[in-house]
């Protein structure tokens, strides 16, 4: 779903207001358009309830993933040598965001880097950050109320 918001036009007039964020700090990942909250939790919480997960079950996945995603957006940078290979970092998310070219339609898997292995989208330099964040060329609109209504704006 997360590959779709960045490749489906529609869809990442939606995502993009996530992305525009131009610091990255625990906070970042709170950033979210409605509809893109509506749209990914919801088929998630979908999947989990129709393959008939427990509610506490399902508290618990709510409960990691929550703290999962201010830890990735984090301004800081742990280095946990192999585990880094197998569950999503700061560092790792952080090329997700960068600005720079080599940054683009990046490391799309939130929790689970071989997935990004597998289809051949995985980008982490050895020793580096990305430059900046945000989206080039663009920025979003200040307040909640304008980024809400920013996706139904005509594009230039």
């Amino acid at each position: 779903m997360h590959r779709a918001f960045h490749a489906v036009p529609l869809l990442w007039r939606f995502h993009k207001v996530h992305h525009s964020v131009e610091a990255m700090d625990w906070l970042a990942g709170s950033r979210l358009h409605l509809v893109d909250v509506i749209v990914t939790r919801g088929l998630v919480l979908l999947a989990l309830l129709v393959a008939g997960f427990a509610q506490s079950v399902v508290y618990a996945y709510l409960a990691l993933v929550s703290f999962h995603a201010v830890f990735i957006h984090a301004n800081f940078a742990p280095r946990l040598g192999g585990l880094e290979r197998w569950i999503a970092m700061p560092r790792f998310h952080h090329w997700h965001h960068g600005v720079e070219e080599e940054a683009r339609d990046v490391n799309f898997a939130v929790h689970l880097p071989m997935i990004d292995r597998w289809f051949g989208t995985y980008h982490m330099p050895e020793d580096g950050w990305p430059a900046g964040y945000g989206i080039a060329g663009e920025r979003a609109p200040v307040g909640w109320a304008r980024q809400l209504v920013w996706p139904f704006a005509r594009s230039p």
